[in-house]
């Protein structure tokens, strides 16, 4: 009895170590499955931030507007979800309970310009959230987050506002969008296995989801000047090259010269990421209403992704002549 119980004792001593570690094949392929979740959700975060103005147009060289948009968009949990399941850890319950996905936050200082001689106007957006002021999103909603954007419009009058008529134009835009989201996890494994023989160690991991994309957009939109009002109502398409995954933030140590050498993983003083690529396309109805101040205008919008049922808002406050 005594003997078996010694063997019983030496087995599960040998197996918890096991409990502990991924397998890089998992890592590698549930990050390939969120870059495919999430590569149609990644171009309406990029054109949603930053130049949804309420005015389908801005008039001719000298007019202009500079001003601070603030929105946010969401990303659909079930990506988040299937890494989850698959590395083995419990997601932060903001996100679990949550039935209209994941938060991306973002903010763009943006411009436009109606050039001289041609009927155009041109639009410029720049956004850029430190670690430092992502940190502040962690005491709401367990995430931290941090990104670069930055982005172009053109945009062609096709009608002017007068009497009964909106003013309606179209638009041609790219936004480049750098962005990552960090989660407090529990139950993560404390080691990566790779197929080579080497190991990394993580100590105090955070679950790290990020994404580079360049999106194209075009869209179409209409606004009517009403007195103080301008309501306003567009659609729009954009496709994005992106190039998505994750990994963690945590205390590396382990093979980690063998693993950069060998494998197509980020390894950095926070932590490493394993990225994929992934490409695809959404359509978008946006929409809202801006408060005319004299030269002041506050503005209110809404957004809806019809591919991947996810919503945005934004406010925009800007001068604009």
């Amino acid at each position: 009895m005594k003997r078996v119980i010694t063997v019983m004792i030496l087995a599960l001593l040998i197996a918890v170590p096991m409990f502990g570690q991924i397998q890089y094949s998992d890592l590698e392929s549930s990050f390939a499955t969120f870059a495919d979740d999430v590569a149609e959700a990644l171009p309406f975060a990029a054109a949603a931030t930053g130049l949804t103005w309420s005015d389908a147009r801005v008039k001719g060289f000298p007019h202009f507007g500079i001003g601070l948009s603030v929105s946010a968009v969401t990303i659909p949990k079930e990506a988040f979800e299937d890494v989850a399941t698959a590395l083995g850890f419990e997601l932060p319950s903001e996100i679990t309970d949550s039935s209209l996905g994941v938060p991306l936050p973002g903010y763009a200082v943006d411009a436009r310009l109606g050039l001289p001689f041609i009927p155009f106007d041109i639009g410029a957006k720049f956004g850029y959230l430190t670690p430092s002021m992502g940190d502040a999103l962690e005491g709401s909603t367990g995430l931290t987050a941090e990104y670069i954007l930055a982005g172009l419009q053109v945009r062609y009058p096709l009608l002017k506002d007068r009497l009964l008529i909106p003013a309606v134009s179209v638009g041609l835009g790219y936004t480049y969008l750098n962005g990552s989201v960090a989660m407090e996890t529990t139950g993560m494994a404390n080691q990566i296995d790779f197929p080579g023989g080497e190991t990394l160690n993580i100590g105090n991991p955070d679950a790290v989801f990020a994404w580079k994309t360049h999106a194209i957009d075009l869209s179409v939109q209409a606004s009517k000047s009403l007195l103080i009002l301008t309501p306003y109502l567009g659609a729009g398409y954009s496709y994005g090259w992106s190039r998505a995954g994750g990994g963690v933030n945590a205390d590396i140590t382990g093979d980690v010269d063998a693993v950069e050498d060998n494998y197509d993983v980020e390894i950095t003083d926070d932590g490493f990421v394993v990225y994929s690529d992934a490409s695809g396309g959404s359509f978008r109805a946006f929409g809202g209403l801006s408060f005319n101040l004299t030269i002041l205008k506050l503005d209110l919008n809404a957004q809806y992704n019809f591919t991947t049922q996810s919503l945005g808002g934004g406010l925009n406050a800007r001068i604009q002549i």
